[in-house]
């Protein structure tokens, strides 16, 4: 897990953790969409993340609705699963990239708290080993995040990738 300070969020930290080889995913699915107020975290499905910089973007976005109380999503933890689809619409960007019953790799976002503590917790919720988020682009199903953020298949450049992935994160809610 990486902890991160974001300039919205000085008096706060940002934790990012990787989870591989998850097998309660469906369980934690169905606590998510049960409201289960023990789980105020964004679960991601990692096959649709090239880098930890494009989950920051949307935390940032997040983090900046949620201080001037514009968040389109229930919480600042949904906004983030929100904010890395290019679209608008809610129900699809939850169910693309958030979790799903047969996700094996998780990438475990929460605004706040203290380090060790969420570790913690994190050991205690997820069936599944902890790994270096270095490992994200391991995961990355490229055929699917160029679907999804409509990139063609003549870019092959991981940064060009994260690029074009990172501008449509920003400009999503540009009116």
């Amino acid at each position: 897990m990486q902890s991160f300070s974001l300039e919205l969020y000085p008096s706060g930290q940002i934790h990012i953790a990787l989870y591989i080889n998850v097998k309660n995913s469906a369980e934690l699915k169905k606590r998510l969409l049960s409201h289960d107020h023990e789980l105020k975290y964004a679960f991601i499905d990692a096959k649709i993340v090239v880098d930890k910089f494009q989950l920051l973007v949307a935390v940032n976005n997040a983090v900046h609705y949620e201080k001037y109380s514009i968040l389109k999503t229930h919480n600042v933890h949904s906004e983030i699963v929100y904010n890395l689809s290019p679209t608008t619409n809610i129900s699809e960007s939850l169910r693309r990239f958030g979790i799903s019953d047969s996700t094996n790799e998780i990438v475990v976002v929460k605004v706040g708290g203290n380090s060790d503590e969420v570790r913690s917790h994190l050991n205690t919720l997820i069936d599944g080993e902890e790994s270096s988020l270095d490992e994200l682009s391991r995961f990355a199903d490229l055929s699917s995040i160029r679907k999804y953020y409509k990139i063609g298949s003549n870019i092959k450049d991981h940064e060009e990738i994260l690029n074009m992935i990172v501008e449509s994160i920003a400009i999503k809610n540009v009116n």
